[in-house]
């Protein structure tokens, strides 16, 4: 099977042209799904990936951060606590990551320059895992990966300037 992403932005992810995807009245008390297939963002991980995914995008009423529910499939059986050792040997010394046994919150990651992983829920059936990864979007999202980037292309270290102590995992 292919992996699927079901993804839950704040307003601030579905653009700054008014619309019913960023009216915070029509969002109070509700989840709006939209580009439910062929999204940029589902070719673009396709691409990177060089295999399908299907990307479901939704917006919530929170301003930013967003959620990604991540189906997996499994080649063989694993347990959770193989996965998230997986992630913990992938992304030790990645101070910008942090790997967590729960699934992670957005009001956690929101104002903060990283990405938590978390969740790792495999199915009694053991052909597929559940990983949960929060991101704010206007920080670790935009911000932080351009400046990591100009860092890296003008041949600064990657995290000058960013502050790596504010990942606090409130």
């Amino acid at each position: 099977g292919q992996p699927t992403v079901f993804g839950v932005s704040g307003y601030s992810g579905a653009g700054t042209k008014p619309s019913p995807k960023n009216d915070v009245n029509n969002l109070r008390d509700n989840l709006i799904p939209y580009s439910l297939t062929d999204h940029i963002h589902e070719r673009e991980i396709s691409a990177q990936l060089g295999r399908e995914v299907a990307f479901i995008p939704h917006v919530a009423a929170w301003f930013q951060g967003i959620h990604h529910s991540i189906s997996i499939p499994l080649a063989s059986p694993l347990t959770s606590r193989d996965i998230r050792t997986l992630f913990q040997d992938r992304y030790a010394g990645e101070p910008l990551v942090r790997i967590t046994g729960e699934p992670p919150l957005v009001r956690n990651i929101s104002g903060n320059h990283g990405i938590e992983i978390g969740g790792f829920g495999v199915h009694s059936g053991g052909k597929r895992v559940v990983v949960c990864v929060t991101i704010d979007n206007l920080l670790k999202g935009a911000a932080t990966q351009a400046a990591q980037n100009m860092n890296l292309a003008l041949g600064f270290a990657e995290f000058e300037g960013i502050p790596l102590a504010a990942r606090t995992g409130r």
